[in-house]
C-alpha cells in the first residue's frame, strides 16, 4: 500500500511539473527585452535557429555586466566566411517588448515574442523573420517552450542552425 502511495505521489508530481512546463509555453505575459538580453547577468546567448536568409555563422551574444536599463553594450561574435572569430560591440536598447541593436549607421529592431527569463527568448524581426536565442547554461530541457513557440511561430519557414557550423559548445574568449 505505502508503495502504492509513493508511485501515485510521483505520478502527480510528474504530471504537475508537466502541466507547469506547458502553461510556461503558453505564457500570454508581455515579455520584457530587458530581461530577455541581460539575464541570467552572466554567459552567452547563441543564435539557435532563425528564419533569417543568412544568420551570421556561430553567432552568439556576450551578456553584458552591471548595464544600465534601458541600454546595454553588447559584444556579438561569429565566425566569417573564412572561419575566423569576429568580435563587433553593438549598442542595445530595450523598451517593453522592443529592442533595438546599433552599429555604427546601421540598426536593427525587433520585437521579444517570448522568453523564459535567462534560458531562452524568441525575437521577432519587422521583416517577420524569427530568431531563437539559447543562454549558453540552458539545457535542451529547459527551452523546450521556446523551441515549441518557434516551431509554431515559423511553420512553413525556412529555418537556418547557425551553432550547427563548426561552432564550439562552450563559450569563446
Amino acid at each position: 500500500m505505502l508503495r502504492t502511495l509513493h508511485v501515485l505521489f510521483l505520478a502527480l508530481c510528474l504530471l504537475r511539473s508537466v502541466a507547469v512546463a506547458t502553461d510556461d509555453c503558453d505564457s500570454k505575459d508581455t515579455p520584457d527585452a530587458w530581461e530577455a538580453i541581460t539575464l541570467p547577468g552572466n554567459g552567452e546567448y547563441w543564435l539557435q535557429s532563425s528564419t533569417q536568409a543568412n544568420p551570421s555563422d556561430c553567432l552568439r551574444g556576450v551578456v553584458p555586466t552591471n548595464p544600465t536599463k534601458p541600454d546595454a553594450t553588447i559584444i556579438l561574435k561569429y565566425k566569417d566566411q573564412n572561419g575566423e572569430w569576429v568580435e563587433t560591440e553593438w549598442e542595445f536598447h530595450t523598451e517593453g517588448d522592443k529592442i533595438s541593436a546599433t552599429l555604427g549607421e546601421k540598426t536593427l529592431n525587433g520585437t521579444v515574442i517570448f522568453d523564459t527569463k535567462g534560458k531562452c527568448h524568441i525575437d521577432q524581426s519587422p521583416d517577420d523573420a524569427y530568431s531563437l536565442w539559447k543562454h549558453s547554461s540552458a539545457s535542451d530541457n529547459e527551452t523546450d517552450s521556446c523551441q515549441k513557440k518557434f516551431d509554431e511561430k515559423t511553420n512553413g519557414k525556412t529555418i537556418m542552425k547557425p551553432q550547427e557550423k563548426d561552432c564550439p559548445t562552450e563559450k569563446v574568449v
